[in-house]
């Protein structure tokens, strides 16, 4: 597989075909293949040697595509950042990209960028793609190369950026593109494209979809707020795969309108991001009877997912949590106790994950790379490997199960949250001396988040609801809206355990 390769096949053959098609505007395949030349071309005469990655400032736009496709063409890695990201958040970023360009296919407040950074408007993308340009192929980025950084929570408040390299993402692409029951096979496919291009999910649908020749169907956040706008608008355009968090599915399904004799054209749900619960699925299932519902499971640091299983109603009848799937092809799972020796079936310890699409590490951060990513033997080859912090097992036929998070990093409606991330923003709302973040968890999913905090003497803090508002507006001003708890509890003391550890136990027990 070769992403660009496929992309400019069909850029070739059937170039007039739509692409990508959002609220704020469509393009085809020859179109999106030409201006991300255009921009390639201006990235390559612009920055000369430097191929620091390149940050992409949008929402649900074309012109983002255009600048993912012309970044990588021009031998330099992208950075997505929504518009959903606050202020401090979008400045951490643009500046630990270090490039001296940035893209903006939405309004952007300068102030963000870092000093010395050419932002460059809609109006100013338009006019480089109206100039043309092309790069030779020798500039595309290499197999070793990355392809995109994808910034997520990070333990210490500031963002992470995980590496993406090309050949993790083809390796990806070649196994991702066989997920579902094509009943169309010779058909253009159009993906639901639901997920923040920041979010990783969206490779799930932006890639796999373009190295298929089909259509992106794009949904907005606006619309996601109006439930009987959104199911109808999904309706028109014909989904054949509906690619989501179970989070989103489950918005879908307030709407009785949102079932299979509206969606004929739908084969299969696939869902990544958060944990697929029983309830979601049996809804689904009734809904949709002739559609698969697949549940697959993977960190970012190893490209979007890398197992998948089809549910059954032997599974949901089964006492056990939902299965997350048997590993994909070029992909080992390892189920690692606290001992560090390898465990046989049926015993929960840590998943470390190897293989082809294993990150190549954290952006510039070569202390964090080292704490979870290694090299292993397995057989005669050497193979890169990743500790995912989750637990799990695997039982006789090679199948994987989901226990959650061994250490403070959870998932909330599909986005990764570090939970210390949250806390140290906390503790920099003035008034505040201690906080603890914890998970109140429903069903086996993290139905909120819960925030524990202790007062500085003196406060001005104020009790009861005008304080859980100010503490919540100062978040919102620091962190993304998911990452903001919804419960908010002033204690006079913080428990700790006898180690002097702060006791998340007692704490969940009073949320």
């Amino acid at each position: 597989m070769d992403i660009l390769s496929n992309i400019k096949y069909s850029a070739q053959h059937f170039g007039s075909a739509t692409a990508f098609h959002s609220r704020s505007g469509n393009i085809s395949y020859r179109e999106l293949w030409r201006q991300s030349d255009a921009i390639a071309s201006f990235l390559d005469t612009e920055l000369g040697d430097d191929r620091s990655p390149v940050v992409v400032f949008g929402h649900k736009d074309p012109l983002m595509l255009v600048c993912f496709l012309g970044c990588v063409k021009s031998g330099r890695a992208y950075c997505p950042v929504d518009t959903s990201m606050p202020a401090d958040r979008i400045s951490d970023i643009a500046e630990a990209a270090g490039n001296g360009v940035l893209f903006a296919t939405e309004d952007f407040d300068e102030s963000m960028a870092p000093d010395g950074v050419r932002v460059l408007s809609s109006e100013e993308i338009k006019s480089i793609t109206s100039l043309g340009g092309t790069v030779s192929e020798d500039k595309w980025n290499k197999p070793e190369d990355i392809f995109y950084i994808i910034f997520t929570s990070g333990s210490t408040g500031k963002p992470k950026g995980v590496q993406i390299s090309t050949a993790n993402l083809n390796a990806y692409v070649e196994w991702a593109v066989k997920l579902g029951d094509f009943k169309h096979p010779a058909d253009r496919p159009v993906y639901l494209d639901q997920a923040p291009f920041s979010f990783d999910l969206s490779v799930m649908d932006l890639y796999t979809c373009l190295a298929r020749g089909g259509e992106l169907w794009s949904v907005d956040k606006k619309l996601t707020k109006d439930i009987p706008a959104l199911v109808s608008y999904i309706a028109k355009g014909n989904i054949d795969y509906f690619v989501s968090t179970p989070s989103f599915a489950d918005v879908c399904l307030g709407d009785p309108a949102f079932n299979g004799d509206n969606l004929k054209s739908l084969d299969a749900f696939l869902f990544c991001g958060e944990t697929l619960t029983k309830k979601t699925t049996e809804r689904l299932m009734e809904r949709f009877p002739d559609a698969q519902v697949i549940n697959t499971y993977g960190p970012t640091e190893t490209t979007v997912c890398i197992s998948s299983v089809v549910i059954d109603n032997e599974m949901l009848a089964d006492d056990r949590s939902l299965p997350i799937g048997i590993a994909k092809p070029g992909t080992e799972v390892l189920i690692i106790g606290d001992d560090g020796d390898e465990l046989e079936a049926g015993k929960a310890g840590e998943l470390v994950i190897t293989g082809d699409t294993v990150s190549p590490g954290y952006y510039q951060d070569p202390a964090k790379t080292k704490d979870v990513f290694f090299a292993i033997k397995r057989g005669e080859k050497t193979v890169r490997a990743y500790r995912t912090g989750d637990s799990g097992y695997k039982d006789e036929t090679g199948m994987l199960y989901y226990e959650g998070r061994i250490d403070q990093q959870i998932k909330l409606n599909g986005y990764r949250i570090e939970l210390g991330d949250i806390e140290q923003n906390i503790l920099l709302i003035d008034g505040v001396e201690k906080a603890a973040v914890v998970p109140n968890y429903q069903d086996g999913k993290v139905k909120n988040l819960a925030a524990f905090i202790v007062k500085a003497a003196g406060s001005g803090i104020p009790d009861g609801y005008e304080g859980r508002k100010y503490v919540r507006k100062s978040l919102a001003g620091l962190l993304p809206k998911y990452m903001v708890p919804k419960v908010v509890n002033f204690i006079d003391v913080m428990p700790l355990t006898g180690n002097g550890k702060i006791d998340r136990g007692q704490l969940r027990k009073m949320i």
